[in-house]
């Protein structure tokens, strides 16, 4: 028997189960390879926009300054889900028309106060596949340290 002819799972339906603004929970029943129907659960996000192939984006900012070490900028915010703080690279939601190169710039000005350049845009990359379907690109952003604007960054929003 050929790779191509072994038994492979199968996807059969999908049920919403609950859904809220931002998010909602799915039943999805598929085959496994025996051929036997099994259930799984999985969460949505309910703001894809139609034509994105991401949810949202996440911006791997470099800060690079003058006789220093080059280092990654992150954001501590409050996440309701673990009751905790969590360390974090800068990341949102995509806006309408807005590119992931654009939205990266925007969430890292927002949660961080630093501009930036974005220099490479990843594949939208899927974030949890055992729980969901998010995915988001990756945005690495340098940032120029030296730049007045810069040197003393305030964020713009958030709870962090």
């Amino acid at each position: 028997m050929s790779a191509t002819e072994l038994p492979r799972c199968q996807f059969v339906k999908e049920e919403d189960t609950a859904t809220g603004k931002w998010l909602k929970l799915s039943k999805i029943t598929y085959t496994d390879p025996a051929g036997k129907e099994r259930l799984w659960e999985a969460v949505k996000r309910t703001t894809r926009l139609p034509g994105n192939t991401a949810d949202a984006v996440v911006s791997i900012p470099i800060l690079r300054r003058t006789l220093y070490y080059d280092c990654f900028v992150l954001v501590k915010q409050y996440r309701p889900p673990i009751k905790a703080y969590s360390l974090e690279f800068p990341a949102g939601l995509l806006d309408p028309k807005e590119t992931p190169e654009t939205c990266a710039l925007r969430e890292l000005k927002e949660e961080t106060g630093y501009t930036g350049i974005a220099k490479h845009t990843s594949p939208a990359t899927s974030l949890e596949p055992g729980v969901g379907d998010m995915s988001a690109h990756f945005v690495t952003v340098e940032i120029d340290g030296d730049l007045p604007e810069n040197i003393k960054p305030k964020m713009e929003s958030g709870c962090h």
